[in-house]
């Protein structure tokens, strides 16, 4: 996990390459946190911009903060192999 500032949240994001060849980038821990991009980076900036949103509407209807739900040691085990008929 990356070092954090105090009162800053942090969330997982899993991207999914779409049969178009863009990206949904979504935050499993935040329902509804879900956002296209047509590259990675693109992706990327609108899951960010998203899961500030989604934070700032759930601090005005004052409700908990989402809690993230899949644990760093878990990621670790995690590995990723790229399918050359399906990339």
């Amino acid at each position: 996990m990356l070092n954090m500032k105090r009162g800053e949240k942090q969330y997982y994001i899993i991207y999914e390459r779409d049969e178009k060849g863009g990206y949904v980038a979504s935050a499993p821990a935040i329902h509804g946190c879900v956002v296209y991009g047509k590259t990675l980076k693109e992706a990327y900036s609108n899951i960010r911009f998203a899961i500030k949103e989604c934070l700032e509407v759930i601090q005005e209807f004052r409700k908990k903060f989402p809690k993230e739900t899949i644990k760093p040691e878990i990621i670790k085990k995690f590995s990723f192999i790229k399918i050359p008929e399906y990339a």
